[in-house]
Parts: structure tokens; sequence; C-alpha cells
């Protein structure tokens, strides 16, 4: 297949787990900005992030230019993306669609970069098109400071970034509202990170089936049968049992399912060995309860039953910290569930 260069634009919404993200469905990938990375693979990558919950765009056929100290005009960014058409820009109508992350790049507005790229490129082989284009240049004003609130260690040098916008990438995943679904509670996760959850567990490959041993609503089951995926699911509630059955038959994903009544330390006695499996789940525990010692046993008997199921099985789990973990880095001391972190990984090991 043909190898394929492409820069995949990243929610706001938590950079760095967008980076882990691409990590785990495409394996090694360059960060050229919190939010853009660069990935060159074949074209099967389009399809490995096709489900993907946090990538918002994807541009191929890229060139960029990095901006240091010197200053930058539209018209200089007009010429350069005018050289790069001539070579990557297929003929036929086309619009241009800037858009800035964090402080943009030398006070450039996204119209003035509109406005003057378009005229600089326009010709009778290559017509404007705002409202229905063959063609879409994509315009990224990357700066500084796009800051979501969570601590992120990568390098932010400003950067313009151009291409074509694939149009065969999803864009930014919603998923359903889960107030549509039949059965509904407060507590329901928002599909995107439950989408999100599914994919960090493909750090070792796509796996053979996701289990989740605390279904609640059905959240993390419904976007792994969205997926194409096998979902076992399973609660302690049987109301939750039955919520997530008619949740999962109304959404329709093409993946199959069971949903069983069970505690989460005895999973391994309804599912069995599993090959390749992961376990996606949060645990039912408040947010106020996270110095519970009653909640790190109910995790730590899931972890047990999870390696009866799978011994190299994937976990992708969510613990209560302190708030100092939005601070970052995260160290030994960082306390997690009222444990060290460094006492909780070797409880967890």
């Amino acid at each position: 297949m043909r190898a394929r260069s492409l820069v995949l634009l990243g929610s706001g919404w938590h950079p760095r787990l967008f980076r882990e993200e691409c990590r785990s469905l495409l394996g090694p990938i360059e960060t050229l900005h919190p939010r853009l990375t660069f990935v060159t693979q074949t074209e099967s990558v389009l399809e490995r992030i096709s489900g993907a919950s946090l990538v918002d765009d994807v541009i191929h056929s890229t060139s960029r230019l990095w901006v240091y100290e010197q200053d930058v005009s539209a018209g200089d960014v007009a010429t350069c993306v005018h050289e790069w058409a001539e070579s990557f820009l297929p003929k036929g109508s086309f619009a241009v669609r800037a858009r800035k992350l964090g402080t943009g790049v030398c006070d450039l507005s996204r119209r003035d970069i509109e406005s003057k790229v378009g005229a600089k490129i326009s010709s009778n082989l290559r017509p404007v098109d705002l409202e229905n284009p063959e063609s879409e240049i994509v315009v990224i004003l990357a700066g500084h400071g796009d800051s979501s609130g969570h601590w992120d260690d990568a390098q932010q040098n400003p950067l313009i970034l151009w291409g074509i916008r694939d149009r065969s990438s999803p864009g930014t995943y919603v998923g359903t509202s889960p107030t549509d679904r039949p059965f509904f509670k407060p507590v329901t996760m928002d599909p995107r990170l439950a989408r999100l959850m599914v994919s960090l567990s493909f750090s070792r490959g796509t796996p053979s089936a996701v289990v989740d041993p605390f279904c609640g609503t059905g959240g993390i089951a419904i976007e792994a049968s969205m997926l194409g995926l096998k979902a076992l699911a399973s609660d302690l509630d049987s109301r939750m049992v039955e919520g997530t059955k008619e949740n999962l038959d109304w959404a329709g994903g093409t993946g199959s399912y069971r949903v069983e009544r069970c505690s989460a330390d005895s999973t391994h006695e309804v599912w069995g060995s599993i090959e390749r499996c992961s376990f996606v789940f949060d645990p039912p525990y408040g947010r106020n309860a996270w110095t519970s010692e009653d909640g790190l046993d109910v995790f730590l008997g899931a972890l047990s039953s999870a390696r009866e199921i799978c011994p190299d099985g994937t976990v992708c789990t969510m613990l209560p910290s302190s708030p100092d973990a939005l601070d970052g880095p995260v160290s030994d001391k960082l306390q997690v569930m009222g444990l060290d972190w460094e006492e909780m990984r070797g409880r967890i090991a």
C-alpha cells in the first residue's frame, strides 16, 4: 500500500491524551505542537484513526513554516502556500480554511490568511469556491498558550502548517448523547471519554474483546461495539445489566456483545480465558471517596479477576487522585486513591 504522510489535529480538550491516543492507534508519532502530530504510515492509518475520540482533523500533503523570532506577514504565508500549491493542490475548485491554536502566530488573522492565500492561488484552473470546493486548504496558525488546564510537557514552538483536508476523515467525534439512550443515569460517562478509553487499550494492537466489569449504563461497551469490537460487560446491579442490554440493542453497533450480572472479582468465572483482550472500566466509587479503602479493594479485586481471564491483557481505567495531578509531572508521591503513586504501582503490578 502507498505510504502517506499525514498531520493529525487534536482536540483542545486534552492535548496530551490526544497524543497518547495517536500512539495507541498508530505507534510512533512526531509531535509538532501539543495538538499536531505527524505520522508516516500506509493508507491503513485512515482506517485506524477513523474511530478516534480526540482527532479533530486529518491533513495530507502538508508543509510547514517554523516561526521563531522573525516577523511573518499574511503575504509571506500566501507566497509559501502558493509555491506549495503548484506541486500539491489538484486542479479544480478550492477553499482556504484557516484555524488558530492558542495565541496564534505573529498576530495573523484567520480572515486575512484566507483572503490573501485564496487570491494568490486562484486561477482559471483553480477557482475559489467557498460553498462546495473540490479541495480544502487548511492553514493552521499554531502558537503558544493553547492550554486545556491539564499539565503538558510538549514543546510549543510556533509554526504555520498547511495542507489538504482529507475528506475521508470523520472529523470531531461526538457520539450519541447519553440522554437519548433508553436507559440513562446522571453518572453516565461522556461518550467521548468512553471512546478514548477504548482507543487507549489498543496500545498492544487491536484487542479481541473489550471487558468492562463495572458497566453501569453501558457507555464503554457501546463504544466498543460501535467500533466493531466484541464487548463483554457485567455489573453487580441487575438494573444496570438490563439497562446496558437495552442501550446496546438501541445503539446498533456492529460488534457482538454479552451482558451478565456478577461481581467484579468473579468475572473470570463468567468469561473464562480470553486471549489478547483489554479491560476498560471506570470503577464505581465517587470522586469524593478517593481515599476509600473499600474502593481500593474493589479495584484490586477486579484486576485479580482480569489476570485470570488474560494475564497479559491491557488495562485502561481511571483512578481518582489529588488535585496535584493537574500541575504535573506525575511523581511517586502523587496521591492516588489515598496512597502514594509509588505504593499504588506496587499494589497493581
